[in-house]
């Protein structure tokens, strides 16, 4: 659904076992950061760069994002000077009923298998009664290019 999200299937089980438990573990520090409008949006981050992720044709960086029970996460865009226009995003602990994501003027993203994301048209999410994480993998180029890139043709 260009140039929205893209779903993506190359991440193992197993890795999002060993994400799902980092983030679970005393080593997470989550902290908020700010979006282009320089507001706090209720995303928290935990900048932990993974190297064994950063595997593509294009540059790269991990990180991982929590919402706490109910946050309601602004509606925002990425602001581009963290250089993530598009991200890879795995949900985490999606049996615990993981939260879709709103985008201002377009479809809601429900899935919960790893998809490439535009952070760069309005979105936001009402997160529910359990907590919501993610692992992300960035990218500076626009979705297209990143699917043009990380899919098979």
């Amino acid at each position: 659904m260009l140039p929205y999200f893209v779903p993506i299937d190359f991440i193992s089980k197993e890795d999002v076992e060993f994400l799902e438990k980092l983030v679970q573990s005393d080593e997470a520090n989550f902290i908020s950061y700010e979006t282009i409008s320089g507001q706090r949006d209720g995303n928290l981050c935990w900048d932990l760069n993974l190297d064994y992720f950063n595997r593509f044709n294009l540059k790269s960086y991990t990180f991982f994002v929590h919402q706490e029970p109910y946050t309601k996460v602004i509606k925002h865009t990425d602001n581009p000077k963290w250089k993530r226009n598009t991200v890879l995003i795995v949900p985490l602990l999606w049996h615990r009923n993981y939260a879709p994501c709103y985008f201002e003027d377009g479809p809601i993203v429900e899935f919960r298998t790893p998809y490439l994301f535009n952070t760069q048209l309005p979105h936001y999410i009402n997160n529910n009664e359990y907590p919501r994480y993610n692992f992300q993998i960035c990218f500076e180029e626009p979705i297209e290019e990143v699917a043009k890139c990380l899919t098979p043709r």
